[in-house]
């Protein structure tokens, strides 16, 4: 029913009337509340809009460096038989097949040709990360020099005889403190 409605029904016992043809005035109170509900909200002061460009910054360079990093994976076997089998180097640190017991050395080399000293930050993921050590790790590598990590890894007796994957991730961020 529309808004208007005309006078005999108004004038009605409201226990007589529909539901839907209820006085004015509650459809008035009805719409007020809408009304309310789509008000818009209080502006941001400058001091939230200052911190939001802040963490959206730090997110954004923490992206960067993440893509920017350089990623290795990292895998072992661990073998029964007591020798030790070496695989072909390339982008991976690979260290073969081992026996339980025994460790295998990969190195990486950094180099630093910018004007500017890097920060070095080693992560190891996945299931190898427990058997794998960096000999440096938290670092500054200055300008134009040439950096050797030495990645071991150790198979102690506890080891299950299985393959053992993950990932190594080297961080180089500029240092610019």
């Amino acid at each position: 029913m529309t808004a208007q409605q005309p006078d005999f029904i108004n004038q009605m016992p409201s226990s007589l009337k529909p539901p839907n043809m209820q006085p004015n005035v509650v459809q008035q109170t009805k719409l007020e509340e809408k009304i309310k509900e789509l008000k818009p909200r209080k502006k941001m002061s400058v001091g939230g809009k200052i911190a939001w460009v802040i963490v959206i910054v730090i997110v954004i360079i923490a992206l960067v460096q993440y893509f920017n990093a350089a990623k290795y994976p990292a895998l072992v076997q661990v073998i029964k038989e007591d020798r030790i089998g070496v695989n072909p180097t390339g982008n991976a640190l690979d260290f073969g097949d081992l026996p339980r017991d025994k460790s295998a050395i990969r190195t990486v080399n950094l180099v630093s040709n910018g004007n500017t000293a890097s920060y070095i930050m080693v992560w190891k993921f996945g299931g190898i990360s427990d058997l794998i050590s960096v000999d440096k790790n938290y670092f500054t590598l200055k300008a134009h020099t040439t950096e050797k990590l030495q990645f071991t890894a150790y198979i102690p007796n506890s080891a299950n005889y299985q393959y053992y994957k993950g990932e190594v991730m080297i961080f180089q961020i500029p240092k610019i403190w």
